[in-house]
């Protein structure tokens, strides 16, 4: 399906005469010479040129190269007719449809006849585990998803217009329209009603449908084809009052370097520890994953190491430089984090990377793993850095958590607490960070369950490199990448915050 295709769908639910497009600009339904601005984000110029093809077809690609407006007839895969005006502006365009046409002039690029349309597959197919055995280099061993069909037409779609948005979510709803999330806030693209079918599609194979139906969602990783190129995309399709839906995040393709994600440089310390536990925390969404990929990488580009990691799913490929790098992902290769986490204690890793500590039984594996030599890397959902030592304590039943403690003082060497903030110029988010360093003193407070003391120990122990979230707020502001609004918002301890900016 053309990606002109959805703006022309729009075009005919809203009964609109005329819509425009132009680069860099909202695209704009006309009726009766009102002009109403769709919600959506403004097309870039180069997205132009794409649907500028696609209108006038292969055989007026090169009038798009004049500076003459290019008139004509286009039938959209619904059999739709639509008469067009295509303006060249240099490197760009403008576009103008409109639903009245001429039946007397040629259709620009009709729709091939049926009998010449490739059959669409029906059937379920069930992974070939043999061909991944024998080295498919499209099955798990190559750190991707099981093989699988591609969602519906009008969903790949709306995946490419929010990948061009730079959305980090995309959201499905049965009966509803699509919508993303760009820069943390939600928007909604004014896309036809996602179907329950359209979402079931996503599903790569039959036990995934029956795994949603048993526990009421399923999580998996696809690739599909979108834009040209092949996009991961880290899914969750779950059941709710309403229906059916689905959240999709796009993974990326290159894992980005700490200075491109706007992290200090100094957090790759935390690489250069020969074995304990490092935690990256943090809300959902808030670039943990991100994070902790970042720090892979440094070591794969750097050490010599044995790498495992154990994802749900495999969010970003790592290719071998200096290190061996193997991935695994729960559900294709292992059965839990726990059990995978059990077999690589048997597998000589150096350096273990968990996507997620979970629960008791991966909690414990993980403390393990740490004591007795690797390096272990995990996240875990908790809004600042000693929350995540009580977190962890709190996961075991009371008999147990004072030998926990003393595990923990002993195998925990940082927990680094990140969040996004919205950014001054409005485009983006920008990481502030606080930042625990496992001293001798904040052990003691671990076998202590003294909190209090860890939080002060935070407050004073610039020189071991700790950082509150506060003085990570003040530097943003002394750098001007988030206003002062925004850093109050955000503040734990606004008194701090206040008397660091004074």
């Amino acid at each position: 399906m053309a990606v002109i295709d959805t703006f022309l769908k729009l075009m005919v639910a809203r009964k609109a005469e005329r819509l425009v497009l132009m680069p860099d600009e909202v695209p704009t339904l006309f009726m009766a010479d009102q002009a109403i601005p769709l919600s959506m984000p403004t097309v870039p110029a180069d997205l132009m040129k794409r649907l500028a093809l696609e209108v006038v077809g292969g055989q007026g690609a090169e009038e798009l190269t004049g500076d003459q407006p290019i008139e004509g007839n286009y039938e959209s895969d619904d059999r739709e007719k639509f008469s067009y005006q295509v303006s060249p502006q240099g490197e760009a365009c403008r576009i103008e449809m409109a639903s009245h046409v001429s039946r007397e002039v040629p259709v620009a690029n009709p729709t091939p006849p049926e009998s010449t349309a490739p059959p669409r597959a029906t059937e379920e197919r069930r992974p070939d585990v043999e061909g991944w055995i024998a080295g498919d280099s499209q099955g798990p061993l190559s750190g991707t998803s099981p093989p699988q069909r591609d969602p519906d037409s009008a969903v790949l779609v709306f995946l490419e217009l929010a990948l061009e948005a730079k959305a980090s979510d995309i959201f499905l709803s049965s009966g509803k329209s699509a919508q993303m999330r760009v820069n943390g806030a939600i928007r909604s693209l004014e896309t036809s009603v996602i179907t329950k079918a359209q979402i079931l599609q996503l599903l790569p194979e039959a036990e995934s449908k029956r795994a949603l139906e048993r526990s009421g969602s399923v999580d998996f990783g696809a690739r599909w084809k979108v834009a040209g190129q092949n996009c991961r995309f880290r899914i969750n399709v779950f059941l709710h009052s309403s229906g059916l839906a689905a959240a999709l995040r796009p993974i990326r393709s290159r894992i980005p370097s700490l200075r491109e994600l706007q992290l200090p440089e100094d957090l790759l310390e935390l690489t250069t520890y020969p074995s304990g536990l490092v935690l990256v925390t943090g809300s959902s969404g808030s670039g943990k994953s991100t994070t902790l990929a970042a720090l892979v990488d440094h070591i794969n580009q750097t050490k010599a190491r044995h790498i495992i990691t154990i994802e749900d799913p495999i969010e970003f490929e790592h290719r071998d430089a200096k290190s061996l790098v193997h991935q695994r992902e729960v559900g294709a290769n292992v059965e839990s984090f726990s059990s995978g986490l059990r077999a690589a204690l048997r597998e000589n890793p150096d350096v273990i990377m968990l996507g997620e500590m979970r629960d008791l039984p991966t909690i414990s594996a993980a403390l393990t793993a740490a004591e007795t030599g690797h390096l272990v890397l995990s996240t875990l959902h908790t809004g600042h850095a000693t929350a995540a030592v009580n977190r962890i304590i709190d996961v075991y039943p009371g008999s147990q958590q004072a030998h926990v403690r003393l595990q923990l003082a002993s195998s925990l060497r940082a927990v680094v607490a990140q969040r996004l903030v919205p950014a001054a110029n409005h485009h983006g988010r920008v990481p502030a960070l606080e930042k625990l360093i496992v001293t001798p003193a904040v052990a003691n407070s671990i076998k202590d369950g003294n909190e209090h003391h860890m939080q002060s120990a935070i407050q004073t122990g610039a020189a071991e490199g700790m950082i509150t979230l506060e003085r990570s707020l003040a530097a943003l502001i002394g750098a001007g990448k988030i206003t002062r609004e925004t850093a109050f918002r955000y503040a734990i301890d606004q008194q701090a915050l206040q008397k660091l900016l004074e």
